[in-house]
């Protein structure tokens, strides 16, 4: 059977939205978007033509989802459940999309969780997953867990690419830690720890501050038309940073040598970027694979190296703002990748954006 994939990142569903009420933690307004791009290619593909939907990361965003008024740190099997179904349960739209996909012949999804949905790594929200969107045929729907990457077949590689900071990263042979209680906890890297207990809360004042980039330039702009912001901002982060990265170092010696090192890697290259690089080193230093599909970073990228390789970033379908002069800007959002093969077998990456039907106008979901 002939075969074509689709690679979608960065969706970032919340727990959706109700008239009347703000909901500063839901940056997915594009549910009847999504819903057109899958009628297109399930109408547009031929029958005998497979489909693989491969939801590359962040797709739920379940770090900002509450748990009895609050964002939980300790994340257990139950309580992961619980975010993805708030998400569900918000996104019924999107919901009957996969639905109506999964019920054509040939379809199926491969799922990687990125450090927004990490939560996706228990068996309770991949079996509520399932029974959502494909009650009949969950043997179609996989997770990938062991690791960052998928591998397929033609050399092509796709992460979600938080692997790839070091803030983000997760030891994939230690997902879970247990606490004293006996529950079982995923073990979280800092930089999901600095969203929960930094970021979020900062969000209600200003819901906007994770939809520009960079963050240093946005923060250096901010110290003077909003200072006060700024300078909460800061103290709860670096007290953050030294609760969680310095004294979790028992050893004062070891603390003051690892210091100037986890500023560097951490904090400078959390608020300057430099993750394109990161990313073409990666795909450099790859053997056996000629093309790299990540998201994570919301900025979407075709780019050719010189060695003749092919690095793809979906990108986002949440709307931001680029203040890299390169970008400057850049609103992101639509973007996806679609792999294609000839007669031959050899495969095709591109990177799209969705049109589909011009709207005569979008609802503005609250005033920022």
């Amino acid at each position: 059977m002939k075969l074509v994939r689709l690679v979608l990142s960065d969706l970032h569903l919340g727990s959706g939205t109700r008239p009347g009420e703000l909901n500063p933690y839901e940056d997915f307004f594009h549910d009847d978007r999504f819903a057109e791009l899958i009628s297109h290619y399930l109408r547009e593909i031929p029958p005998d033509t497979g489909i693989e939907l491969i939801l590359n990361g962040d797709i739920f965003d379940l770090l900002k989802i509450r748990i009895g008024g609050v964002w939980p740190v300790e994340i257990t099997d139950a309580i992961a459940t619980e975010k993805l179904r708030q998400c569900l349960d918000g996104h019924p739209v999107f919901v009957r999309s996969l639905k109506e996909f999964m019920a054509r012949r040939g379809t199926r999804i491969t799922y990687l969780p990125g450090n927004h949905d990490l939560d996706m790594w228990f068996p309770g929200p991949q079996e509520l997953f399932r029974r959502y969107i494909a009650p009949d045929g969950g043997d179609r729907v996989r997770f990938i867990t062991q690791s960052d990457t998928y591998y397929l077949p033609e050399g092509i590689q796709v992460r979600h690419g938080h692997q790839l900071e070091r803030i983000h990263r997760v030891d994939y042979q230690n997902m879970t830690r247990k606490l004293a209680d006996g529950r079982e906890i995923l073990a979280l890297p800092w930089g999901s720890i600095w969203i929960l207990e930094v970021m979020n809360p900062m969000k209600t004042f200003r819901s906007h501050i994770d939809r520009i980039q960079p963050l240093g330039r946005f923060m250096m702009g901010s110290l003077l038309l909003d200072p006060t912001f700024v300078f909460r901002f800061l103290w709860l982060s670096t007290k953050n940073f030294l609760k969680h990265r310095v004294f979790k170092i028992s050893a004062w010696r070891e603390r003051i040598r690892k210091v100037p090192e986890l500023v560097r890697e951490e904090v400078i290259s959390l608020t300057t970027g430099g993750y394109d690089d990161h990313a073409i080193d990666a795909l450099t230093r790859t053997r056996g694979a000629h093309t790299l599909i990540i998201g994570h970073s919301h900025g979407p990228r075709y780019m050719q190296l010189p060695n003749g390789k092919v690095l793809v970033n979906t990108g986002t379908w949440v709307k931001m703002i680029n203040l890299d002069l390169r970008y400057l800007g850049q609103a992101s959002g639509l973007t996806y990748a679609v792999i294609e093969y000839d007669d031959e077998g050899k495969p095709r990456t591109k990177l799209n954006r969705w049109i589909g039907s011009q709207l005569p106008y979008e609802v503005v979901p609250y005033a920022d």
